[in-house]
């Protein structure tokens, strides 16, 4: 069923572009001008390139710019010190840190690069039917979806069976750089994208039987929620759940993952229902971290243990529950690699 939805501003002319554009020093726009050649001529080396190589490539160039990505990897090896302890060995962090580095690298390709065949991508889970097929004539839905594993693969399989799919994302702080990202992104993805800064049109967008993809496993700078991620107080984002709250939207929990013999799986947990008041929104907030942690836990090094998510003097990071070291599949990779 096609719905009649919000006309969204065109990604390269909205007005915070616009204003950030006129505000520009003549340097700075010379600058953004180079920065968008270089970015162009990127794009133009990346795209149609297969899968494979495009890995393969990454966990070459990786080691060899391991100087250059120091900070990363240790900011990686001390959120998984932090969540894991002594379960884990030095050996086994680091190589964890380097296998997310790799995977996030290639999440962001994935969206640009060829894409790989509808047949090894498998989806699944109890929310599956409802989103796709089962939801009320107007009723709007938010898919909540994490870093880990293929993000854009997921996003790409959904765009082509929900007419109404909507992108929340981070705007480049060069603006001709984000309207060539954008255009390489839609190229292999049916969807509209808008501003995670532009909270007037998600919330159209809902009210209007939209459906709306966000990622909710971000550092919360304002305004958060405290919660139990992976065991530690997490300052998680509030935004998804109060567009919930406010528009009535249920929230469908998503994960998506690359398997061992090269397939991908997306999984689709129920949805979960919103409710009223403070109360309800760290309730929702709690269960979409329980429904998570099952995945983060059995793809660990797919995660992206790169985020500064716990940070010092914010209150977060403090213990509230043992936890199980990850999958033994991870584990086991880790021993094959180090």
């Amino acid at each position: 069923m096609t719905r009649t939805l919000p006309q969204l501003a065109p990604l390269s002319g909205t007005p915070r572009q616009r204003r950030r554009w006129a505000r520009a020093s003549p340097w700075q726009r010379l600058r953004w001008r180079g920065e968008a050649l270089l970015l162009r001529l990127l794009l133009g080396l990346l795209r149609g390139r297969r899968h494979g190589a495009v890995r393969r490539g990454i966990e070459r160039m990786v080691p060899l710019a391991q100087p250059l990505l120091r900070r990363r990897l240790d900011t990686a090896s001390a959120n998984l010190e932090r969540v894991y302890g002594a379960q884990l060995t030095a050996g086994q962090r680091q190589w964890l840190a380097r296998r997310s580095l790799e995977e996030f690298l290639l999440s962001c390709l994935e969206s640009i690069i060829e894409p790989v065949a509808s047949e090894r991508i498998r989806a699944e889970g109890e929310g599956l039917e409802q989103l796709l097929t089962a939801r009320r004539p107007g009723q709007g839905v938010i898919i909540a979806s994490l870093h880990l594993g293929c993000w854009d693969l997921g996003l790409r399989w959904l765009s082509e069976r929900i007419d109404d799919l909507a992108v929340i994302y981070r705007p480049a702080r060069n603006p001709q750089a984000d309207r060539l990202l954008n255009a390489a992104r839609s190229a292999n993805s049916r969807c509209a994208w808008i501003s995670q800064f532009d909270l007037r049109a998600m919330l159209t967008w809902l009210r209007r039987g939209g459906a709306l993809v966000v990622m909710t496993d971000l550092y919360a700078h304002k305004h958060p929620l405290a919660v139990d991620v992976l065991g530690l107080s997490t300052r998680v984002v509030r935004t998804p759940l109060a567009l919930s709250q406010k528009s009535g939207a249920p929230l469908f929990p998503v994960a998506h993952v690359r398997e061992d013999d090269g397939r991908f799986r997306l999984i689709c947990g129920p949805p979960l229902q919103p409710r009223p008041g403070e109360a309800g929104l760290a309730a929702q907030a709690q269960a979409l971290a329980d429904w998570q942690e099952p995945w983060i836990q059995a793809y660990g090094e797919q995660y992206y243990w790169i985020q500064q998510r716990w940070r010092a003097g914010d209150g977060s990071g403090a213990r509230l529950r043992a936890l199980e070291p990850p999958a033994a599949r991870v584990l086991t990779a880790g021993r094959r690699r180090t």
